[in-house]
């Protein structure tokens, strides 16, 4: 419940996003197009790159029809270096995932859009890395565990993202997803179990929320 309250809480704020545009779109509009292509990068990600947690790349295509009802498709590449995921410990999650969805967006300013879909999202990713416990006194060996062998494992989730964009140009939007993350299923192991999914996270939170930054080029 939490989670959702997060989320809903961060959509009513969008309603600030391009607030000098106060003026409500006319009713009387053009016909709408029949579809409207656009492809996206998630720029946010590209910033995580210099971090120690992670490494991301995503983007997406979306086509939207009569200006209303988006088919989305998202794909991309993570890598999760989170310290501290194992005391005394290494640890990498490797891996691609994608995501397809439905949605429904609306022109609630002459600039701006804002949008729900839900998105059903599976990843494939490897694992590795080891950790150790050492003997205080020295009297016994350091015990170590190694991470082998753990490739191509599989997670699925599905995702209930509201989002904003504003159009910079005819061409150029930007815009803000704002996700709420439910897991499915994932190919559980043996201590230690799975403990980042590229693309969801954190194996052991069935729910998470996430915000995403896009560049958007429409056709």
């Amino acid at each position: 419940m939490r989670y959702l309250l997060f989320i809903f809480s961060l959509f009513a704020a969008l309603s600030s996003f391009g607030q000098e545009d106060s003026v409500a779109v006319d009713s009387t509009y053009a016909k709408p197009r029949f579809v409207s292509p656009s492809i996206y990068i998630d720029y946010g990600k590209l910033l995580t790159i210099a971090t120690d947690f992670e490494t991301k790349y995503e983007g997406g295509l979306e086509l939207v029809f009569f200006e209303k009802f988006p088919v989305i498709f998202e794909m991309g590449q993570s890598t999760l270096t989170p310290e501290g995921a194992y005391a005394n410990g290494t640890y990498e999650s490797e891996g691609l995932y994608y995501r397809i969805g439905l949605g429904y967006v609306n022109q609630f300013l002459p600039k701006n859009k804002i949008g729900v879909s839900v998105r059903y999202a599976a990843s494939t990713f490897s694992e590795n890395g080891r950790f150790f416990v050492e003997s205080p006194s020295g009297a016994q060996e350091t015990f170590i565990r190694r991470i082998t062998g753990r490739d191509n494992l599989t997670a699925t989730w599905y995702e209930v993202v509201l989002y904003s964009d504003r159009k910079l140009s005819d061409l150029f939007s930007i815009g803000l997803n704002l996700r709420l993350r439910v897991l499915m299923d994932y190919d559980e192991q043996k201590v230690p179990d799975v403990y980042g999914i590229p693309g969801y996270g954190r194996a052991f939170d069935r729910t998470l929320p996430a915000t995403n930054l896009f560049f958007k080029v429409t056709f």
